[in-house]
């Protein structure tokens, strides 16, 4: 399978998570950051042979000792894990929209929400204590909701 190099960065950037992939981001120049993040928003599930190939390809250029076989295993006892929200698609949309979708998800989320905008953050709380009820919101919401599925919420 041949992937081209934007393809391989658009994936590669989606498994890192937003956070990280963000702080990657800001050191593309801006027309390129700013295709790979339109690819992310709009990347379909890779094929497990484009995982592969794409991790083959990382695990070439790191310099470290393969892993040492152990003839022993180790269990750790670990809390169940959570499963990570990707906030990714919400970081090239408008600061509006972004604080509206962050005040519709529950308390707790909020905050892990706003860590993913780290150059408008401030905007985007700004935005959401000045947020104001209306006739129209709960309709915007409910469609919005639809629309980020899976994805947010």
């Amino acid at each position: 399978m041949a992937l081209t190099g934007r393809e391989k960065a658009t994936i590669f950037l989606s498994l890192l998570g937003a956070d990280v992939s963000a702080r990657v981001l800001r050191y593309l120049p801006d027309e390129l950051a700013d295709v790979i993040a339109a690819g992310i928003n709009h990347l379909p599930t890779p094929s497990p042979d484009a995982l592969a190939e794409i991790m083959a390809e990382y695990n070439s250029f790191l310099a470290l000792p393969p892993p040492i076989e152990r003839t022993e295993q180790i269990v750790y006892e670990t809390a169940p894990a959570v499963a990570r929200k990707n906030y990714a698609p919400l970081l090239y949309e408008r600061p509006q929209l972004a604080a509206f979708i962050v005040s519709l998800l529950p308390a707790d989320e909020r905050e892990a929400a706003l860590r993913a905008f780290p150059k408008n953050r401030a905007a985007i709380e700004e935005l959401l204590t000045a947020l104001k009820e209306n006739d129209l919101q709960p309709k915007i919401a409910e469609r919005l909701r639809q629309q980020y599925a899976g994805i947010i919420f």
